[in-house]
């Protein structure tokens, strides 16, 4: 019977691992490109009081070979930076480094394999979701 509860502990172990888990990308998981739309300003017609929001798409794309590309693109390239990037030990943020040895990080929550939210400078979430 001791046998038993034993398997069982271990059994409830790597179940509650897994889980703990499930939310923390690997690096491989995010290769690829991920979009946030990011309203830009709005715009009225014939200066009516309805206003339509113009969005603009911030992009990232994460190539396997460590390298990335991030930038914020509307009807035409707004800005763009490049660099290596990396998933932090603990898999809770993405660490950047650039050309002239300046890094930074975003942190990652909410990984569900087609989409993770991060908190922006501003301290807003970010929802971006893999194309």
């Amino acid at each position: 019977m001791r046998k038993i509860y034993v398997l069982l502990a271990i059994f409830a172990t790597f179940i509650l691992a897994l889980a703990c888990n499930s939310n923390q990308p690997s690096k491989e998981q995010l290769v690829g490109t991920w979009v946030h739309p990011i309203q830009a300003g709005t715009v009225s017609i014939n200066d009516s009081k309805e206003v339509t929001p113009v969005y603009n798409n911030e992009i990232f794309t994460f190539n396997e070979d460590g390298t990335f590309v991030f930038g914020e693109y509307g009807d035409s390239l707004l800005y763009e930076v490049t660099g290596i990037w990396e998933v932090s030990t603990d898999k809770k943020n993405i660490v950047f480094s650039y050309e002239d040895g300046e890094t930074s990080s975003i942190d990652i929550r909410e990984f569900d394999g087609t989409s993770f939210i991060t908190t922006s400078r501003e301290g807003n979430d970010f929802k971006f979701t893999k194309k």
